[in-house]
């Protein structure tokens, strides 16, 4: 039996305002920031989005992941279309996670570091 893995919508707790509609709806969007999460269990990894003045022109995004012992990753911006600042905020977190394989576990060009 394989351990469970990380999803978007097991380990992220939304901080403003997204109804529940929204909410399922942006769990399915966010399906390539799952595939960065599956090497993890959902014990490992707590993801905070919070939305601040949404729909206005001083709208800010945060998305704040916590995984294993790493440092907190965090991604923002304040895009005031809240559809596009959604996808600022995972293609962010999709790279910040990818970065930090690379450095905690040297996942790029040919595997670990101890290795090349």
């Amino acid at each position: 039996m394989t351990n469970p893995t990380a999803t978007v919508s097991e380990c992220l707790q939304v901080h403003g305002s997204l109804d529940n509609n929204e909410i399922d709806e942006l769990s399915e969007h966010w399906a390539s920031l799952d595939h960065r999460l599956r090497s993890f269990e959902p014990t490992q990894v707590a993801m905070d989005l919070f939305i601040k003045d949404r729909d206005t022109v001083s709208q800010h995004l945060t998305l704040e992941a916590k995984i294993a012992n790493w440092p907190t990753l965090v991604a923002t911006t304040s895009e005031p279309d809240l559809g596009h600042a959604l996808n600022v905020v995972r293609d962010e977190m999709i790279r910040l996670i990818a970065d930090a394989k690379d450095i905690h576990w040297g996942h790029r060009k040919g595997g670990p570091r101890a290795s090349r």
